[in-house]
Formats: structure tokens, C-alpha cells, sequence
């Protein structure tokens, strides 16, 4: 267990810090801490901790002052600085103490528990290498390379400023020449028992697996024939850049590295592969396409070789099926059953003629959507409190059908929340109030019939029925005439004037212009986009 020691003149940041070291689950724990440069020397002093954490703007002195107070005695501790000023005298100043990292506040758990890891390294290589000298120019030089990758890639800093330097340095070499291509490699998370094993004494799993230590901007490593450089982003993931590499050649590269990881740490990663750039500007952007491969394994399933192309294919090949979403949140929305089963019955045909990965891509969209219908209302939210994480009952689905079974009695629960949310607290007259409109729409009474169906004067009927349902009388009768329109209109076998008809409407022509005065649409506009 490492000991770190703490310097940071702020209470909050200290005890923040403290927290993070706590909840990650590393082989680190806080022995003391500082406020102020002279403290900071003394516990070192009488404690002798592994590691240092050092802000660089103290009360009394300079964290680099500190850290170099400490350096005439001690080579070997591994010094981190944390500071809220990204200042280039101040990282070479770091960088000629040996520093293990340098961190901008605020400092993200990730990157926190990424830098710990580094400075855990930098201790087992020391009680490892007797050639500390040598050892000590190596990981420094080393460290800092890989920092410039992460600024190229990140937009930490402007790119050109950063090329210049990884070309002043004679980075690359000769080996490194376009296409590049970036990989995303993320870890999964494994059981708690195995996720203690690997991190046991040591850290970062991803980072001290074999495969990816090998990964070093100085001596780039051959993985299946291709030239690999590498970057830990954050405890689970780590950036590889390949050069001189096809996309053929970047895919059994990934494969390579899935089997190893899965040999040597007995767990998935999933990897996420960029489309081939030809100019080192264009990295970032390819980070960025890697990384967003990465995640889509959400949707195409875990521990996969992702590679970006497949992305954009899946997507256009469900951007017809997906047209139909809007309709399905509207009518979700409104809480209107009988027109969701209606979608989710067409739907379930079209869904089967396709991939199980691509069902799994569409349902997966629409589930998140309508978790932000269920987060966004306070009553259904409630209700929905106890329910299983719908994303992770679909992640556990193997076989097509259960998962479009799965998703479609979840939208008809939440439907039904929906519409029970909406009813809570009307009273019961009111709600025979709503039945009734509903079921005579065709009729010409209007307000006059349901005053003579509830008893009461037009005038007084019309002042209540807004205050107790939130709706005026025309309001509601005109959201569930076109509300119940769109529900015939799906069914192929209805005239349209038939519909018209259905919902109060004498003159066809009418209704089209009426309907798509509120839709958008004409009904047969309608039914060539949802049908």
C-alpha cells in the first residue's frame, strides 16, 4: 500500500482528494497532509511517504520550491503537481524535477486515479531497476511524449504548437508515416472479485497489462505488423496510434489486443477503431471518431471490435425505421396506449427483418429517449423508481425477439404511468368527463352534450373543467381528435374520409387541412413517412 502525502493550501480540495483516493480502490492511501510548504516539509520529513502531491501556489512558498528542497536529498519519490495554471515554464520546471505528472484543477477522477497509477509504476520500476539514473531520464522523457499525444488528440493545446514540438523531438522516426488510424481500447468492468485481483498492489489494470506497457512513444511496439503508440487516457481506457497502418491491418491489430488482454487480464475490452487520417491535425478528429466507436458498445454489445465505418452503416440503414420515433414520444407523451401498441406492433415486423445487433442499435435509441420522458416528470419518475435499469435488462437479451418483447412492454408500462400520472388527483366526474368526449367525437353536441351528460350549466361546465384538468374543453377535445386520428391513420385499411369521419369531421378536404395544420402533415403525407 503506497503512502501519499497531500500539499494543497485549499480544505475542500484536500478532503476532495482524500475522497478520491479512498472511493478508487487503489493500492494508495493519504498518510498526512499540508497546507502550506513548511508543513509539507516537516511530514515528509517525519513520515517519509511514497509519493507527493504538490500544489504549486502555496502560502509561503512555491510547490516547485518544496519539490526541489526535496530533491536534493531524494531522486526517487515520485513527485505529482496539481495547479489551476496551465503555464509552460511551469511543466518544464516539473519536468526538470522528475515529475511523475502535471494536473490542472479541477482535476477529474479519472485523470486523478490515471496520475496515481503513474506514480505507482514509477516506484516498481525503481525497487526493479538498479539503474536509477538512467532509469529516472527514461520514464520523464517518456512520460512527457506521451502527455504531447494527449494534448494532440485532446485539443489541450493549440495542434500546431504540439506538432512542432513531437516533430522536434524526432518522435515518430521513420516508422511513423500515414494513414494513421486510433484505437480506443476500454476495459469492462469485471466482477468485484476480479477487479481486486488486477488492481491488487498494482494500479491500473489496462496500464500494466504486458500488451499495453509495451505501448511506449520511444520505442514503439510491432502489434501484428503494425507500428503502435500508446496513451493511458484514464484508468480503463487507453489510446493506441497506429501508423503506416490499413484498415484491414488496424482490425487484426485490435483483435491482437483483445486476445491479449483477455490472456493476460482475463477480461473484455471493447475497441473502438477511427477511419484512416493522412495528416497528424487530423488526429484529433479521428480520437474522436475511435472514441465514439468505443461507446456504441452499448448498442452492438460488449467486448467488440468497433470500428466507425459500421457505425455510420447501421445508421443508415435504420434511418427509416427510426423516422418513426417522434410519432411514438408524442403519443407516449400523451399517454395515449392504444396508438403506442398500434406503432409497436408495426414496428415489430419491420424490427425483425433486421441484424440482432442493429435491433439492439434502434431499441437501445429509444429507450434512452424515453428514459428522458421519464426523467423529465417528477410523478412518472416516482413511479418508475422501482424499476429495473431497462438499459441493462436489454443489455443482458442475446436473441431478437425477447428484446423487442422486452422493450415493448416497457414502453406500454410507461405509457400507462404516463396516462395514470396525468388522471392522479382529476376527480372521477371529470374523468367520466374525458371518457365521454372521447367517445363522441362524432358528435355535433360539443360542450352543450357533455354539460347535459354531467348535469351542469355550459358556462360553469367550461370554468371547471379547465381548473380541474388544466385544459379548456376545446383544447382537449381538439388534442384527442387528432390524437385519435393518428391512431386510425396507422391502420392501412381505413379510408382516410372513413377516419375523418371517426373523429368529428364531415368534409374530408377539411380534415386534411385541419390535420395538417396540427401535425405538420397531411394524412396521406402521414401515412407514406409511418406506415
Amino acid at each position: 500500500m503506497y503512502r501519499l502525502l497531500i500539499v494543497d493550501d485549499e480544505y475542500h480540495i484536500r478532503e476532495g482528494l482524500k475522497t478520491m483516493v479512498a472511493q478508487s480502490g487503489l493500492a494508495v492511501k493519504v498518510s498526512a497532509v499540508a497546507g502550506d510548504g513548511e508543513t509539507a516539509l516537516r511530514l515528509y520529513a517525519e513520515r517519509r511517504p511514497d509519493m507527493i502531491l504538490l500544489d504549486i501556489h502555496l502560502p509561503d512558498a512555491s510547490g516547485l520550491e518544496v519539490a526541489r528542497a526535496i530533491r536534493e536529498t531524494d531522486q526517487q519519490t515520485p513527485l505529482l503537481f496539481l495547479t489551476g495554471y496551465e503555464s509552460v515554464p511551469y511543466i518544464r520546471q516539473a519536468l526538470a524535477l522528475q515529475a511523475t505528472d502535471y494536473l490542472l484543477k479541477p482535476v477529474t477522477r479519472e485523470e486523478f486515479e490515471a496520475a496515481l497509477c503513474r506514480a505507482g509504476e514509477r516506484i516498481a520500476q525503481w525497487k526493479r531497476s538498479g539503474e536509477e539514473s538512467a532509469y529516472r531520464q527514461h520514464l520523464s522523457e517518456s512520460l512527457y511524449r506521451e502527455h504531447l499525444l494527449l494534448d494532440l488528440l485532446q485539443q489541450r493545446r493549440p495542434a500546431a504548437e504540439v506538432i512542432a514540438e513531437l516533430e522536434g523531438l524526432q518522435l515518430f522516426g521513420e516508422t511513423g508515416r500515414p494513414p494513421y488510424i486510433i484505437l480506443c481500447c476500454d476495459l469492462e468492468e469485471s466482477s468485484p472479485e476480479a477487479a481486486a485481483s488486477a488492481s491488487e498492489a498494482q494500479g491500473s489494470p489496462i496500464r500494466n497489462s504486458p500488451i499495453f506497457t509495451g505501448l511506449a512513444w520511444d520505442d514503439p511496439t510491432t502489434v501484428a505488423g503494425v507500428k503502435a503508440y500508446g496513451a493511458a487516457v484514464s484508468r480503463n481506457r487507453r489510446i493506441v496510434l497506429l501508423s503506416a497502418a490499413s484498415e484491414r491491418a488496424a482490425e487484426r491489430t485490435a483483435q491482437h489486443i483483445r486476445h491479449a488482454v483477455q490472456e493476460q487480464l482475463g477480461q473484455a475490452v471493447s475497441i473502438g477503431i477511427s477511419r484512416p487520417v493522412q495528416r497528424l491535425e487530423q488526429l484529433p478528429e479521428a480520437y474522436e471518431l475511435a472514441v465514439l466507436a468505443a461507446e456504441h458498445r452499448a448498442w452492438v454489445g460488449f467486448n467488440q471490435i468497433i470500428p466507425f465505418a459500421s457505425i455510420q452503416t447501421h445508421a443508415l440503414n435504420s434511418s427509416g425505421l427510426l423516422e418513426k420515433e417522434l410519432l411514438l414520444i408524442t403519443e407516449l407523451r400523451a399517454g395515449n396506449d392504444a396508438a403506442v401498441h398500434a406503432i409497436l406492433q408495426e414496428w415489430s415486423a419491420q424490427l425483425g427483418g433486421l441484424p440482432v445487433r442493429q435491433v439492439k442499435m434502434v431499441l437501445t435509441q429509444l429507450v434512452l429517449l424515453v428514459m428522458r420522458i421519464v426523467h423529465s416528470d417528477a410523478s412518472v419518475r416516482q413511479a418508475a423508481a422501482q424499476d429495473q435499469d431497462p438499459l441493462l435488462g436489454l443489455s443482458r437479451l442475446r436473441h431478437g425477439p425477447e428484446m423487442i418483447d422486452y422493450v415493448f412492454r416497457y414502453f406500454i408500462r410507461i405509457s400507462n404511468r404516463i396516462r395514470e400520472a396525468r388522471e392522479q388527483g382529476v376527480p372521477r366526474k371529470f374523468q367520466l368527463a374525458r371518457e365521454w368526449i372521447r367517445e363522441h367525437l362524432q358528435e355535433d353536441g360539443g360542450l352543450n352534450g357533455l354539460a347535459a351528460y354531467m348535469n351542469m350549466s355550459p358556462k360553469y361546465l367550461s370554468v371547471r373543467f379547465k381548473q380541474v384538468t388544466g385544459e379548456s374543453f376545446a383544447d382537449y377535445q381538439t388534442r384527442v381528435r387528432f390524437e385519435r386520428a393518428r391512431e386510425l391513420l396507422l391502420d392501412p385499411k381505413r379510408k382516410v374520409a372513413e377516419v375523418a369521419e371517426l373523429v368529428g369531421f364531415a368534409d374530408t378536404n377539411y380534415f386534411s387541412i385541419a390535420f395538417k395544420k396540427h401535425t405538420g402533415l397531411t394524412p396521406t403525407e402521414f401515412r407514406k413517412t409511418f406506415l
